[in-house]
């Protein structure tokens, strides 16, 4: 049994990756022409190796930072999983835990230079039944404004000390036709801030090309009171590989602290190019039913997003176009730039895959 990582061997071990998101190299591998349809065959060849990289001292040096790191990550989700719920008959599971690193910066015309720097920790416990997962966010998003959350997008500077929270998920479980997760924790802070999450998903397929998706979440926090978002997804794909995919959105989301809908009308097209490079384009509208009942934002986008450097690089870039109420609805152009790492052992990472949900089945049919 791996012994437990000591806290501050973590902070070092973090301190080396994160200083190369500035300073990393891109790959020098050929583009592929071609993308499987099986997003299994996808998932694993963002898990293969380029074979051009030039091998010099610095990329020796960031592939051991990025090898400590995600064995750090990996004995770590080993070991709780193994004291907490293995039994001493059991044979050894695969852990899946892995850490996600992400630095946003969107600059606008009309607004300022924001910078969002998020941690997200995934713990795997495969022991533990019913499939019950341990997470870490360094930030949630459920009080975040309904444009933020559809579009992924940094909506100003925030402060994310004490934001924390560490919460178990039941996931996977079924309700007939219906998926759900179930999340129970506490943001760590002082108060102590406990809150509970539900999320409910049924995909359906509404003819050759057109699959529907709708997911209801409900959550609440001690602190904040009750919130809710409610969203009904179209999904056509326009070739049959699925490389190219249509997507609109309606969505509406009601938080008590602000007593207020907001709603939102959301149309992308996902292209993705090969297995390196993925380009989106979004354009749609938000508004709100407060006291002006307006139209909040409108908005054209488009983003090109490229894994770097094997397989858990990537960097985005997406210039944007937006008519806001808060100017007045004079054009506020900005750009964003993103950049992430992941860090996992035995986790498949695809930061690129753009798919059509399956149809949800019962879990005695699965």
């Amino acid at each position: 049994m791996k012994s437990l990582i000591p806290f501050k061997t973590l902070q070092k071990q973090l301190y080396l990756p994160i200083c190369l998101l500035s300073i990393i190299p891109s790959t020098s591998q050929a583009e592929q022409n071609t993308i499987a349809k099986s997003s299994s065959t996808q998932a694993v060849n963002e898990q293969s190796v380029d074979t051009d990289e030039q091998h010099t001292p610095f990329a020796d040096w960031v592939d051991e930072s990025h090898k400590s790191l995600t064995e750090t990550i990996h004995n770590i989700g080993e070991y709780l999983d193994e004291s907490l719920a293995k039994d001493e008959d059991e044979s050894d599971l695969v852990n899946r835990s892995y850490l996600r690193i992400r630095n946003r910066s969107i600059y606008s015309y009309r607004g300022k230079l924001d910078n969002e720097f998020k941690v997200y920790f995934k713990l795997d416990l495969p022991h533990v039944k019913r499939d019950w997962k341990l997470i870490i966010d360094s930030e949630p998003s459920d009080f975040d404004s309904l444009e933020s959350k559809q579009r992924g997008i940094t909506t100003g500077s925030k402060n994310t000390s004490g934001d924390t929270v560490g919460a178990f998920r039941l996931q996977d479980a079924h309700f007939g036709n219906w998926h759900s997760d179930f999340d129970i924790g506490i943001k760590l802070k002082l108060p102590l801030d406990p809150f509970t999450k539900v999320r409910l998903t049924r995909v359906d397929p509404i003819s050759e090309n057109w699959t529907s998706q709708i997911e209801q979440q409900f959550f609440y926090y001690h602190s904040k009171g009750l919130g809710s978002l409610s969203k009904l997804s179209g999904y056509y794909a326009l070739n049959p590989e699925e490389s190219k995919i249509f997507k609109t959105t309606t969505s509406a989301q009601y938080l008590k602290e602000d007593d207020k809908w907001e709603l939102l009308q959301q149309f992308e097209l996902f292209h993705r190019y090969n297995d390196k490079i993925l380009f989106e384009y979004s354009t749609g509208v938000s508004a709100d039913t407060g006291e002006n009942k307006e139209i909040t934002n409108y908005w054209v986008s488009a983003s090109w997003n490229k894994r770097i450097y094997k397989h858990w690089l990537y960097l985005g870039v997406r210039p944007q176009l937006e008519f806001p109420r808060e100017y007045n609805y004079h054009p506020n152009p900005g750009v964003m730039i993103e950049l992430e790492m992941f860090f996992s052992k035995n986790r498949k990472i695809d930061r690129l895959g753009r798919y059509i949900p399956k149809p949800t089945i019962p879990e005695s049919q699965d």
